[in-house]
């Protein structure tokens, strides 16, 4: 085409398409002109002034000789031109030149010199006249049982609305784990929303091949080109000008894209459209941050929540079978941890076998080491979903990946990490947050990380498959050791005289890990759950000494928290390793803050066995420290079982052997429970007189947690001998230590010490106050047996209904 006639048919279309900058085809024309390498800024330039100008034919005339000098000389700007006009040119016979009102000049003409008369311009409408343009319609179905994603959607339609205002094509990115629903999400979105696209859907899968190479831009690009109706031969071999020609060819049209498996930003910027008019939805197990530069608003998906998991296998299996299996169907979700596909795979096996009852497969998907073989039917398996996320990783971060695997809790701090991978911290942190933007590690707003649960399944068995047995047992016993000094550090802030076994507490020179007991307390809770993984790890790995020494460092804060499954399970675990590694006093030690569990919970007789069992071995292991300790265990389970007179000898016995020692604190532990055996037992100035020594030896060590709960006992016989008033003085000294203890049974015991003293004095609505307040601190601690505080407070509210005088005298 020769330059003239080319500018003429450049300059019909504009005419035909004014007002140029308010219209689709110069939007689109507008694309063109900016993305042109033109140093001097002519196009632009003459754009800008054929758009603001009142006549704008004399630049529109300019604009268009420039354009075909430009073409003239490069064949993919041409082509991008050439596309733009077939889209925008108006045919022959429907653009009409009037000249003087009796004229008529057809076509792409233009006369110039003395023109008599107005010149009009009359133009009717080239959409209805544009060649055929091929709508591609490339995207797959939704998937048959799509379930819920009700939040997710409406998020999808916000981000779509918000194209108008940006100038930019709308970009959702959904990112999150292989087979939790992406490219499902993102096609049930598409399908809702065609009709506002007139103008086609495009998709591509961006995955990496088998070598792992990701697919190629100028592959996509071709792709796109050809579902839009260019022929093959006016496709550029090179992917930047395949690019450009895409970006010519979306220009003013309304189209939805969906990139499915993208790996990289780069990948996504080469395929992005022009026009504002489009939307391109990207999903990806990578999180692609470089996006936020091209305006893209993330969705991160995450398994289902119960009732959807139910509502997915209802659609599957059918209502009547899951309402039938009730229980069944909800372990069953849960076994699936609300991953779609592995529930989408549960529910065509028994949709395979309907004479299967839901509690078959519920049963083998209990079995951890089955679990992800089982989640297969035919060529859809969970395992091949996350072996693909997995190959993807580098060396370094797959390596990471497995041994956090091992990790035997439901979540890991970085530190953790960094010890059980045997890094620096700040090495694995680079490594963790590259499997968080991989969506194969969760994060949340505590800094800690977890897997989804099959995911972590995936990892451990990779890691089984490439590391060694040596191997993965080292990341146990690094993780041992690494719990054992945390919980160590926060014992000692906690019972800082209290003495250990294992020489795994911190020296007292060392800068304390925690500011403060309560501080120290927390942590070790939210910690609990993988202490308690850990140490279950370590025994089946036979790491003894550390697994008892672990739950030796964890006494203090059962003491205090209680959590008595957890504490009752921590210390038969310890017994059992003990007798494995022959550690007689460590074993003694281990019966004792057993035996002290069920002295808690208000069973006499086991707590009577674990003592007799500790002092046993105490006595075979010559460790008289120890044998003092069970003698106050067994001293305890009498006084329950009310004994009071062997309860009596034995405290006796357990002071002796700590006095001449010079034991200072076990010395005023032992008096104090003397004191409540000898208070027991009515003798109660004896028992004034031993609480009192022991008092006076735990403000000796400033151990002010000791001096406040024998402080509480001691107004408790003050209370029984008639002397109420002191009492109340001391209970209240003990609460300003204990209000602040973190222990809710050492708080109820001294509000119930308290609110006795108080009904003594006939301060009946103090003593009801407290004695409440006492009641609801016994069932935060869990301790069973309210008797004591209940009948405190029949009596006290007895008295109140008959009218007492409650005030205080």
């Amino acid at each position: 085409m020769r330059e003239t006639e080319f500018a003429a048919e450049l300059l019909s279309a504009m005419i035909s398409s004014r007002p140029l900058h308010g219209s689709p085809a110069g939007q689109a024309l507008h694309t063109l002109v900016r993305a042109r390498s033109d140093p001097r800024g002519t196009l632009v330039r003459q754009w800008e002034e054929a758009s603001r100008a009142e006549d704008p034919l004399p630049a529109l005339l300019q604009l268009a000789n420039s354009l075909a000098r430009y073409a003239a000389t490069d064949p993919a700007w041409q082509a991008d031109l050439e596309i733009w006009l077939q889209h925008h040119q108006s045919p022959s016979g429907e653009t009409h030149n009037s000249i003087g009102g009796s004229a008529h000049l057809h076509g792409p003409t233009l006369q110039t010199g003395a023109i008599h008369g107005g010149v009009h311009f009359h133009h009717t409408g080239h959409a209805a006249s544009r060649p055929a343009q091929v709508v591609p319609r490339q995207l797959r179905s939704v998937p048959a049982h799509f379930t819920n994603r009700r939040e997710e959607l409406s998020t999808l339609h916000g981000i779509a609305s918000s194209r108008q205002k940006t100038g930019a094509p709308a970009l959702a990115v959904i990112c999150g784990p292989g087979g939790v629903g992406k490219t499902a999400l993102a096609l049930r979105w598409l399908h809702e929303v065609a009709d506002q696209y007139p103008d086609g859907q495009l998709y591509a899968d961006l995955a990496a091949d088998s070598s792992g190479e990701p697919v190629l831009t100028g592959a996509v690009l071709g792709g796109f080109l050809r579902a839009m109706g260019i022929p093959g031969e006016q496709i550029p071999a090179e992917a930047d000008q395949a690019a450009g020609l895409f970006r010519s060819t979306t220009a003013g049209r309304r189209i939805a894209i969906l990139m499915d498996n993208a790996v990289s930003a780069a990948q996504v910027r080469a395929l992005l459209p022009s026009t504002p008019l489009s939307t391109v939805v990207v999903t990806s197990r990578w999180r692609l941050g470089g996006l936020t530069m091209d305006g893209a608003t993330y969705l991160p998906l995450t398994p289902m929540r119960g009732k959807a998991g139910r509502e997915l296998l209802k659609r599957t299996v059918g209502e009547q079978r899951v309402a039938a299996e009730a229980e069944a169907a909800a372990g069953l979700v849960y076994l699936c941890a609300g991953l779609p596909i592995a529930l989408s795979i549960a529910g065509a096996r028994l949709v395979m076998r309907p004479e299967w009852p839901i509690a078959r497969v519920v049963r083998e998907l209990s079995d951890e080491q089955r679990r992800l073989k089982a989640l297969s039917v035919e060529e859809s398996t969970v395992m091949s979903v996350f072996d693909l996320s997995y190959d993807g990783l580098p060396p370094n971060a797959a390596r990471v990946y497995r041994l956090l695997g091992l990790h035997p809790g439901p979540d890991i701090s970085l530190e953790a990490a960094a010890a059980a991978v045997h890094l620096p911290v700040d090495d694995t942190a680079t490594l963790m947050e590259g499997l968080v933007d991989a969506s194969i590690l969760e994060t949340g707003e505590d800094d800690r990380y977890r897997f989804h649960d099959l995911i972590r399944l995936h990892a451990r068995q990779r890691a089984e498959a490439e590391d060694s047995s040596s191997d993965r047992s080292e990341v146990i016993h690094r993780l041992l050791e690494f719990y054992l000094s945390f919980t160590a550090a926060a014992d000692r802030i906690i019972t800082p005289l209290d003495w250990h076994l294992g020489p795994a507490h911190p020296p007292q020179d060392r800068p304390p890990a925690f500011a403060t007991r309560h501080e120290a307390l927390e942590a070790l809770e939210r910690e609990l759950p993988n202490l308690m993984a850990v140490m279950r790890a370590g025994y089946e790995h036979g790491c003894d000494t550390l697994v008892w020494q672990l739950a030796e460092a964890m006494w203090s804060m059962f003491l205090h928290r209680k959590h008595f499954p957890d504490w009752m399970a921590a210390y038969q675990l310890g017994i059992d390793a003990t007798t494995r590694c022959a550690d007689h006093a460590a074993r003694s030690r281990m019966h004792h803050h057993l035996g002290f569990a069920f002295h808690n919970l208000s069973r006499a007789e086991e707590a009577l066995q674990q003592g007799f069992a500790s002092l046993t071995v105490a006595r075979e292991a010559g460790h008289e420290l120890a044998q003092a300790e069970a003698l106050g265990l067994v001293g305890m389970a009498y006084r329950s079982q009310g004994r009071f007179d062997e309860a009596i000898e034995a405290q006796q016995q357990a002071i002796a052997l700590d006095r001449r020692a010079g034991r200072v604190r076990s010395e005023a532990l032992g008096r104090r429970r003397l004191g409540q055996a000898l208070c027991a037992a009515g003798r109660i100035e004896e028992a004034i007189d031993q609480l009192t020594q022991g008092r006076n030896l735990a403000a000796s060590l400033s151990d002010n947690l000791v001096k406040a709960m024998t402080t509480v006992w001691l107004a408790d016989a003050l209370t029984r001998a008639g002397r109420p008033r002191e009492a109340v003085a001391m209970a209240q000294e003990a609460w300003s230590t204990l209000a602040e203890s973190g222990s809710s049974q050492y708080r109820a015991q001294a509000l119930m010490v308290w609110g006795e003293a108080a009904e003594e004095l006939q301060d009946l609505v103090t003593a009801r106050d407290r004695l409440r307040q006492s009641r609801a601190f016994y069932l935060e601690a869990g301790v069973p047996n309210l008797d004591r505080i209940d009948h405190a407070l029949n009596r006290v509210q007895a008295q109140l209904d008959d009218g007492f005088d409650h005030s205080p005298p």
